[in-house]
């Protein structure tokens, strides 16, 4: 009888999958898989944003038949930060931590590399961007699957109408979209 053993690793990958970069081709569910599974995140201060996260977690593990335990640290007194390190210092804690940005890079020599993961999301979602690559992969190895749950990295976000009416800038001729940015403006 052949058995699928269940990791650390199957889950960072399903959970990076589900949480921002969607791979198409999901786990497939078998009777094999089993196991228990202890995770630690951030404790989101957006209303229902950890309910939302434990809805697809908790779905992932049922298709998995995986007891998930989650827990939320918060980062209010540095919490999540002494957690971290307590757990590094211990070699013992939860199976999966979610790391603040700039973390991984400070425990990389604790971390196992998850190169064949970024492989996979690499490839069906193309590459990050170089910071990010910074952050995660320090000495050419990945060391952490990036995620925007809880990211430092934010996107621009401005209404373009206000723009134009008050600043006088037309983004939308700025940057027109299909065509290079008009250097000029």
């Amino acid at each position: 009888m052949v058995t699928r053993a269940f990791t650390r690793r199957r889950f960072v990958g399903a959970v990076a999958a589900a949480s921002g970069a969607a791979i198409a081709a999901p786990y497939v569910r078998t009777s094999h898989a089993a196991g228990s599974l202890a995770v630690g995140f951030w404790d989101h201060w957006v209303p229902k944003a950890n309910d939302e996260l434990t809805a697809l977690c908790r779905e992932w593990a049922a298709k998995e038949k995986v007891e998930l335990k989650i827990d939320y640290i918060t980062s209010q007194g540095n919490k999540n930060l002494m957690t971290i390190a307590a757990e590094s210092l211990a070699r013992t804690g939860h199976d999966l931590l979610a790391f603040p940005t700039w973390q991984p890079a400070d425990k990389a020599n604790l971390l196992e590399p998850v190169d064949d993961l970024m492989k996979t999301l690499l490839a069906a979602n193309g590459p990050v961007a170089p910071l990010i690559e910074y952050l995660a992969r320090p000495s050419g190895t990945w060391i952490a699957v990036p995620t925007a749950y809880g990211s430092q990295i934010k996107g621009p976000c401005a209404r373009i109408d206000l723009l134009k009416q008050h600043a006088h800038l037309d983004v939308t001729r700025m940057y027109p979209a299909g065509a290079a940015p008009d250097k000029e403006l």
